[in-house]
């Protein structure tokens, strides 16, 4: 017969005890391996940065939110060096020799993860652009579909279109502030620009302006949600895992498709499509086709789909048009804006740029109301490129790392072998910047640099990053330089633009 002993209190609490002690170990153990898993991992603890960044991308993502309105990335190399650890794994370089390294011809970086998080979602399906899409075949074959649209000939051709609306921008600024006093006299300069931007690429997409400049108001708040849209996809896209949760959360968007929950879409999707779908109409009737010379972005659009039908489709034909709104306006507002801001705060250099335009431009046509510029005659003036690329230097319109992925067999980066699988990036702003190219007064705005030796002028345009570089190069360049080209002088020999004091 089993005899029945007792434990005291103390001794019956030992085993749960122990079993919770055990377990808090085991965590422990687990979560100081998987810490230093990270901070090692790849090699990458050689590199100086936050040592909270080697841990966990929550603190990239939380340096992107605190610093969205700061010079992105500059006071980060400034205090860590050429290559920053941004990330677990994560770099960001300075030298410009990064820029062929990473993005030159031959390589094959993929892009990073950031990117997927710049789609926009509509009515629950996911609508990649060329930006945003990882897919480097589709971005290739579409690429090459329109690829012809944005030459810098093609780029001219568009000119009748931006100037319908230059007229319609500085007829708004005459009437509404024009020689007026006081408050009444004074402009939102860069929230007209604004309008003037969205409302070009209205022009140049669909030959119909969005009504932005005419209303003087942000037209179905669009610029809102551009705003909005791209400053999410800047922060979100530093841990793209919290998009999982977010914009791109697969049981809302499983909702939208069933229409149990709104739709978060694009407010001029409506705009696109109404333009799409009288444009297919008129061609299908064979009526009032557009002329060569009045031939827009849509028009081309669809004739790639005519032509392309397996690589061009409908989705294809919207999502470029959307993208010339998305990207193709705010980004140029912002370079217009940084173009004024410099030369007001410098009127050595606003006085040395009136005179060229007003030297060497063609006299006012006495049948036009206000003066206007050809592009051709623009793009001619040195001191007029020199602002232009002074501006581009010193306030890119992307703040952003141009994130890729090093391919498996790892890669050299300045002198760097660095792993495969290792997302590493170049900053427009930091790269143009650097003292060894762009001379030791490199933060300072000076155009005269741009007015050196055609040596050095090619070495600085090298190193010129704020449209990006290699296969993924901004395809709308062109078009934007042709914007800026016609419309600043168009400014300056109609009104005289000062700073309120």
């Amino acid at each position: 017969m089993l005899k029945t002993i007792s434990l005291p209190a103390a001794t019956e609490s030992w085993l749960p005890t122990t079993t919770a002690t055990a377990w808090l170990y085991v965590l422990s153990t687990v979560l100081i391996v998987r810490l230093a898993s990270l901070h090692y991992g790849r090699g990458l603890h050689r590199y100086n940065g936050p040592f909270l960044a080697s841990l966990s991308d929550l603190w990239r993502l939380c340096h992107a939110y605190r610093n969205s309105d700061r010079e992105p990335m500059i006071h980060m190399h400034d205090r860590y060096g050429d290559v920053v650890r941004m990330g677990p794994n994560v770099l960001s370089f300075r030298q410009p020799q990064a820029i062929r390294d990473i993005y030159g011809a031959g390589k094959h970086f993929k892009k990073s993860d950031y990117y997927p998080v710049n789609a926009a979602v509509g009515n629950g399906e996911v609508a990649h652009t060329l930006f945003s899409s990882p897919d480097q075949t589709w971005h290739n074959n579409l690429r090459r579909s329109i690829g012809a649209s944005f030459t810098l000939n093609s780029a001219v051709k568009y000119e009748p279109l931006i100037e319908n609306t230059i007229s319609a921008f500085l007829r708004e600024l005459d009437e509404r502030f024009a020689g007026k006093q006081g408050r009444d006299g004074i402009v939102d300069f860069h929230t007209w620009l604004l309008y003037f931007a969205f409302d070009v690429m209205g022009d140049l997409t669909y030959s119909a302006r969005h009504g932005f400049l005419e209303q003087g108001k942000d037209m179905f708040s669009i610029i809102t949600y551009v705003k909005e849209f791209l400053s999410y996809g800047f922060i979100a896209g530093q841990m793209p895992t919290v998009d999982v949760f977010l914009r791109h959360n697969p049981v809302l968007m499983w909702l939208e498709r069933r229409q149990w929950i709104s739709s978060s879409t694009f407010p001029g999707v409506p705009f696109a499509i109404k333009h799409m779908r009288e444009r297919q109409r008129r061609y299908e009737n064979d009526v009032e086709k557009h002329t060569a010379d009045r031939e827009d972005l849509l028009d081309k659009f669809l004739k790639a789909k005519r032509e392309r039908p397996e690589i061009v489709t409908e989705r294809e034909v919207l999502g470029l048009s959307l993208s010339m709104m998305i990207a193709g306006s705010e980004t140029t507002a912002i370079t217009l804006t940084a173009f004024f801001y410099y030369l007001l705060r410098h009127p050595r250099c606003y006085a040395k740029l009136q005179s060229e335009l007003d030297t060497h431009l063609p006299p006012k046509d006495p049948t036009q109301t206000f003066h206007t510029t050809p592009f051709a005659a623009a793009n001619a003036l040195p001191y007029l490129y020199a602002c232009v690329q002074e501006a581009f230097r010193l306030h890119p319109s992307f703040g952003f790392n141009y994130e890729r992925i090093v391919p498996p067999s790892g890669a050299t980066i300045c002198g760097h072998q660095i792993a495969g699988g290792t997302i590493v990036g170049v900053n427009a702003w930091v790269v143009q910047r650097d003292r060894g190219i762009f001379g030791a007064d490199a933060d300072d705005y000076r155009p005269e640099r741009w007015l050196t030796s055609p040596e050095r002028v090619k070495a600085m345009e090298k190193t010129m990053f704020q449209f990006g570089a290699g296969d993924h190069i901004c395809l709308g360049k062109n078009i934007s330089a042709v914007e800026i080209y016609k419309v600043v002088p168009a400014l300056m020999r109609n009104f005289e633009v000062g700073r309120d004091t």
